[in-house]
């Protein structure tokens, strides 16, 4: 079943790519003259050039058989222009790469530097912004775009869905290439996209998008995992979604918080000559889970679990900042950004130094987490006698 939704789901995105097209200035030989490029995957191979990976969709031969196939293109070179105009000899066919929906790349690639990789794709005419940027975590970005091959779907296309309902879980962030470019030219703010696996459980393997590379100019530094994830989104105010893990008295898992909206705010000064930065955060949840037969009704109370929530919160928040300040030198917070929109007369100040200035920054943290329901019941099941 799963497998027959997939090739659905692969043949509506298709037909909706070549109805966008025929709408247009191209006739049918046009259309079959060409190859849609769904995503791509980048690499290093042995002799330390760019390896492409292009997944391409194509009208299976003939413009009116709208078949949802593809086919997985390699090549190598030196430069990214290079690349993809020698692929035109592999695929017979011009590459259209304004349908393009995901662009995958490996650490090793990613910690050498981006700009010689998406520079090209930013600058072509032929190309959209609006692509999804991700970084391998398995050794290559190529083995992940060939999961297409066990699970019979177009891979990018399903990626992009993915990530348009990220907000959900909160455990990646959702970065289009523009956004990245866009952290790249800004000061007071490092660049970060998410990190793609592949997730392998009774010998089935699909893609799972969670984790944060964290980037210095164009190079990646390090990573975040799910949770230190959702933490970065609080802080920068752009959670949508997810889940608060609660431990009870005892540090036991025992609730789960559902976030339903998040509010945070910051607040500059300046004390003694030294920056200083304070950050409130109101989160309001709902209570979707009591994984213990004794219920907080009977030892703790609604009051209880909200301090403990917010105090859990505020431990996570100063942790993530300390590890930016003190291992990877990475403003992902946008502190700096935040500082020259509110203060610009003090951001002017700093902006020349602002990454000493990120690293000794003294931060204060108060965090308010609220439940504002229990959902269908206020009351834990209690098992019998």
């Amino acid at each position: 079943m799963r497998s027959l939704l997939r090739r659905c789901t692969s043949l509506i995105a298709l037909l909706l790519l070549l109805s966008l097209g025929l709408t247009g200035c191209w006739n049918y030989a046009e259309v079959d003259d060409m190859a849609i490029v769904a995503g791509v995957a980048i690499d290093k191979n042995e002799n330390g050039k760019l390896l492409l990976t292009a997944e391409v969709v194509d009208t299976g031969g003939s413009a009116d058989k709208a078949q949802a196939g593809y086919k997985m293109v390699s090549l190598s070179g030196n430069t990214m222009f290079e690349i993809v105009r020698n692929m035109i000899s592999m695929t017979g066919k011009k590459l259209f790469w304004s349908h393009a929906k995901a662009i995958i790349i490996s650490e090793e690639a990613a910690r050498e530097g981006l700009v010689k990789v998406i520079d090209w794709y930013s600058r072509d005419t032929e190309t959209r912004s609006d692509v999804f940027i991700f970084v391998s975590g398995e050794k290559t970005a190529r083995e992940v775009l060939n999961l297409n091959s066990t699970t019979e779907a177009i891979l990018s296309f399903e990626l992009a869905q993915m990530m348009r309902d990220e907000r959900y879980t909160n455990t990646a962030p959702t970065v289009e290439i523009w956004d990245f470019i866009d952290k790249l030219e800004t000061s007071g703010i490092n660049a970060t996209a998410p990190i793609i696996h592949i997730h392998r459980k009774n010998g089935e393997e699909s893609e799972r998008v969670v984790g944060t590379a964290v980037f210095v100019k164009d190079r990646m530094v390090g990573k975040l995992s799910g949770d230190e994830t959702k933490t970065m989104l609080i802080v920068k105010n752009v959670l949508k979604g997810g889940v608060l893990a609660v431990d009870d008295k005892r540090g036991n898992p025992a609730y789960s918080l559902e976030i339903i909206s998040n509010q945070t705010k910051l607040k500059h000064q300046m004390v003694d000559g030294k920056l200083q930065i304070d950050i409130r955060t109101v989160t309001k949840t709902a209570l979707d889970e009591v994984m213990t037969p004794d219920g907080f009704l009977k030892d703790e109370t609604l009051q209880d679990i909200e301090q403990r929530a917010a105090e859990q919160l505020q431990a996570d928040i100063l942790a993530l900042i300390h590890k930016m300040q003190q291992e990877y030198d990475a403003d992902i917070f946008g502190f700096g950004e935040s500082l020259y929109e509110n203060q610009p007369k003090l951001w002017d100040k700093v902006k020349d130094r602002w990454p000493e200035v990120f690293a000794g920054l003294e931060v204060s943290v108060k965090s308010k987490v609220t439940i504002q329901s229990s959902a269908k019941t206020s009351r834990a099941i209690r098992l019998g006698d």
